[in-house]
């Protein structure tokens, strides 16, 4: 990457969901998420993703940036699956990556103006939101 890029670290983790618990994980995760982290120094967002074929798959990445990305993603890893206990059945797979996100792009007007809870149920409505890193 020449510039063009900015790098980070990105902690992915996928689960399957209890059954009583997945049509809790869309709502709850985000803003447990970000309630927990937020204030954590490095920590730069997160996804959480559901499978459209399988409810109960979910996919959990949280981005970390900043000189020690790597080890602020490895010191918060217990954290994170804290967080995703209550919702758990049974892990997949944790790995930790190197992500790569343009610099020049913006969020979307729409998006960037809603409120965190209408941000929320534009997802849930599935129209297409594209994030991109200021």
């Amino acid at each position: 990457m020449k510039g063009d890029a900015a790098k980070i670290t990105a902690l992915h983790i996928e689960f399957v969901a209890k059954p009583s618990e997945a049509h809790k994980v869309h709502a709850a995760l985000p803003p447990a998420i970000n309630g927990a982290l937020g204030g954590v120094s490095g920590f730069a967002g997160s996804l959480v993703m559901i499978s459209n074929y399988e409810a109960r798959l979910v996919t959990v990445v949280t981005l970390w940036s900043g000189e020690d990305q790597r080890q602020r993603c490895d010191k918060n890893v217990k954290w994170v699956r804290a967080l995703l206990t209550p919702y758990l059945d049974r892990c997949l797979r944790i790995q930790t990556l190197a992500a790569y996100l343009p610099l020049e792009k913006r969020l979307s007007a729409e998006f960037a103006e809603a409120q965190p809870e209408e941000a929320l149920a534009m997802g849930q409505n599935e129209e297409v939101a594209t994030i991109y890193v200021a």
